[in-house]
């Protein structure tokens, strides 16, 4: 088996079918195997796929094991030399699948690839990352942005000016569109289920690059990425996600005599954020109920919704136990 293209999922039929029906329109010549890993899905997802599209490999989970875990299960019971780690909400576009198949053939020194993402409309969705630092993650969670510190080291691990239209050797390519080699994976070992959602393809392609292996950037295949489908029904937790994940990757990577002093700053920093975002969003309220500008009314009222539940629900998780 040349190519196993493995899709966690939850809670997204539609857009599942619509990437399994891409991926029927547009076969690679190659042998090629999918596998969809539902993770505890209620909206009939595992109903819909035994349904609609017979020869998908289905494993259906009792509970949500979250991304890392669940996309394990794909592979462990995959067998293609290359795996595909394919997010649900894509659309794989014609000649895409040949295209990263002949590129990983052709690289052999190259354990992992991305092609380039593109949004509904067709524009560039930013994909590659260097991998994130201390200070990049101050500038991005804490008010020091307002300061103008860390700026720079920000722009480079988001690699702002990097205009995704040429092959490029890259930190990290997204998990939405992750081709990685089997054999690179046997070496290093799968993704870390210590990541329940967010950086577990930091964390791989930061082993895999550890090992020596390349991890590439090619713009010569593309995938529709529609972008947070999942995420979305649990929108107030995506932070919390993102910030546990994040510092469990530097925990792991950078040690934790070093976390644990640069966590007595950051966390409170973080806190900070949320007080200060709220005291701007009331006093922008404020300011648009005086001036009758209902746009910017509701604007803030949502800005100010956020703020609080982020002060009153998870202040004491990020100082305490994240």
């Amino acid at each position: 088996m040349k190519l196993s293209i493995v899709i966690v999922t939850w809670n997204v039929r539609e857009e599942l079918e619509q990437c399994l029906r891409s991926i029927d329109e547009h076969q690679p010549l190659t042998l090629c195997e999918v596998l969809v890993v539902d993770n505890a899905s209620a909206d009939g997802t595992a109903e819909a796929i035994q349904a609609k599209f017979p020869t998908v490999k289905l494993i259906i989970n009792s509970r949500n094991l979250g991304f890392a875990a669940a996309n394990n299960q794909g592979i462990e019971h995959s067998s293609g030399q290359y795996v595909l780690v394919l997010n649900p909400d894509t659309i794989v576009h014609a000649g895409t699948l040949d295209g990263l198949v002949a590129f990983m053939d052709a690289n052999q020194d190259v354990g992992a690839c991305g092609p380039r993402l593109l949004n509904p409309d067709g524009t560039i969705q930013a994909s590659v990352r260097r991998f994130p630092t201390l200070r990049s993650t101050f500038y991005f969670y804490t008010a020091v942005r307002f300061l103008g510190l860390f700026r720079r080291h920000y722009k480079g691990w988001r690699m702002k000016h990097f205009g995704h239209d040429r092959e490029m050797d890259v930190d990290q390519v997204m998990g939405a569109a992750l081709m990685v080699r089997r054999s690179a994976l046997d070496q290093v070992g799968y993704m870390d289920e210590a990541f329940f959602m967010y950086y577990e393809e930091v964390d791989l392609c930061y082993r895999l690059k550890q090992a020596g292996w390349r991890v590439v950037f090619t713009p010569t295949a593309e995938i529709t990425h529609l972008g947070g489908c999942s995420i979305s029904q649990i929108q107030a937790d995506k932070r919390i996600l993102s910030l546990r994940s994040l510092l469990t990757f530097f925990r792991k990577h950078r040690g934790r005599r070093k976390m644990l002093i640069f966590a007595m700053f950051f966390k409170p920093a973080v806190v900070a954020q949320d007080i200060l975002n709220l005291l701007i969003a009331t006093a922008t309220y404020v300011l648009a109920s005086v001036l009758f500008d209902r746009d910017k009314r509701l604007e803030s009222a949502d800005k100010i919704g956020k703020a609080t539940v982020c002060l009153t629900r998870y202040s004491w998780e990020i100082l305490f136990r994240i």
